[in-house]
């Protein structure tokens, strides 16, 4: 039997390292650089990537685009979500620590059970409400002590001062919206497809805003400059992807999710390995979190 889902723990450990490594390597290249130029370079390489696949695939099957009407106005719809959710995402990560964001995503769990819960898809209950509490605790405890009263240590505001939290929070939030969408189409589009269409806007969007801007050199400084940075994040940010799809053929998505969250703790040795930043007191608030969005996933 374990021989049998191996491919999908190889999969899965995949995902875990190419999560893990992805959010440094965003930070790398998009630290003191113009972070449009940043993102349009990261998932500009990413397409290129897919955009192979997407032609053997289609020389293969016939039928490949047979239901593009039963999909393609969600993923029109996410490409507006995901280009400002990248966008965002990749500014908070040049100006924010490492350590400090990855975790922050897990909110990204509590919008989506909120939304399931809004839509019926998911009920209120015990384990979800423990897993908010987690994720809320772990944030806390994440952000840095203040002198102040226990109830001023709970404010939002100190989390939102952080450099880059706002950014994450808003990434976390879209990309649970999206994700909600992405439900409905799931049964009839082809993944890697509707991965191209849905991230297209990131680039394209990016490409007039730099033309737009007289900022177009930007973008060929980035290149010139860190390629060398792009290039391994991109791979590793659309292998993570790749390798989902795997691990979703061999496990639910409910065992997925919360596993591939160990990635946080990567990130974060990464970020104080990399970035010098100071890491010692955020292993356990990370941990919380990573328990928090476990809870909020097997409880759904």
């Amino acid at each position: 039997m374990l021989s049998a889902a191996l491919p999908g723990y190889l999969a899965l450990a995949g995902r875990i390292f190419g999560l893990g490594v992805e959010r440094p390597l965003i930070k790398a290249l998009g630290q003191h650089r113009d972070s449009i130029a940043a993102t349009t370079l990261y998932f500009g390489i990413g397409e290129l990537l897919l955009v192979p696949l997407v032609a053997w695939q289609w020389l293969h099957d016939p039928l490949y685009v047979a239901q593009l009407d039963r999909w393609i106005l969600q993923a029109l719809a996410t490409a507006v979500i995901y280009a400002v959710a990248f966008h965002v995402y990749v500014y908070a990560m040049g100006v924010g620590e490492v350590s400090y964001l990855s975790p922050l995503y897990a909110t990204a769990f509590i919008w989506l059970y909120i939304l399931d819960v809004s839509f019926g898809h998911a009920r209120l209950g015990i384990q979800p409400a423990a897993g908010v509490v987690a994720v809320t605790l772990g944030i806390v405890f994440l952000t840095p002590p203040v002198r102040h009263t226990a109830l001023a240590r709970l404010s939002p505001l100190r989390v939102l001062r952080q450099p880059g939290a706002w950014g994450m929070l808003i990434y976390a939030f879209c990309l649970a919206t999206a994700r909600l969408i992405d439900k409905s189409a799931a049964p009839y589009a082809p993944p890697v497809l509707y991965a191209l269409t849905n991230n297209s806007l990131s680039v394209l969007g990016g490409l007039a805003i730099l033309a737009l801007r007289g900022r177009s050199a930007h973008l060929g400084q980035l290149v010139r400059e860190r390629l060398w940075i792009a290039l391994p994040g991109a791979v590793a940010g659309m292998g993570a992807y790749v390798l989902m799809l795997i691990a979703l053929d061999y496990f639910n998505p409910s065992m997925v999710e919360p596993v591939t969250q160990l990635s946080v703790f990567i990130a974060i040795a990464l970020g104080g390995l990399w970035f010098h930043e100071q890491v010692r007191a955020r292993w356990l608030p990370a941990a919380l979190v990573v328990c928090g969005a476990a809870l909020l996933m097997l409880g759904r």
